[in-house]
């Protein structure tokens, strides 16, 4: 299978067999490591699969990695103010380090 990205190419068989909490957080990697590699398309597609299932979990840890996703696809996205106010929401949440909380202000 010739794809850039291993994780997108994960075969539709494969996440329609696990749980809508396992496919919120695989789904999740995937938009991060898309936009860690800069492909804010392909991580804006997995995001709006992700946004479907993001009811599906009280997981504090992947629902904080979902909101991150969604500031930086609006940050790639050039929608600043929505960025700005995502990193803003952010900035206040005690569980992210203090580093990271920094950087997102």
């Amino acid at each position: 299978m010739d794809c850039p990205h291993r994780l997108s190419c994960c075969p539709s068989y494969i996440i329609s067999a696990i749980g809508d909490a396992d496919k919120l957080r695989v789904y999740v990697r995937i938009v991060r490591l898309l936009l860690e590699d800069e492909d804010s398309v392909q991580a804006e597609t997995y995001y709006n699969r992700a946004a479907l299932l993001v009811h599906s979990t009280n997981d504090r840890e992947t629902l904080l990695q979902f909101k991150l996703c969604q500031a930086r696809i609006s940050d790639y996205g050039r929608k600043f103010l929505e960025a700005a106010s995502r990193y803003h929401e952010l900035s206040y949440v005690g569980e992210i380090d203090e580093e990271e909380r920094r950087h997102m202000l």
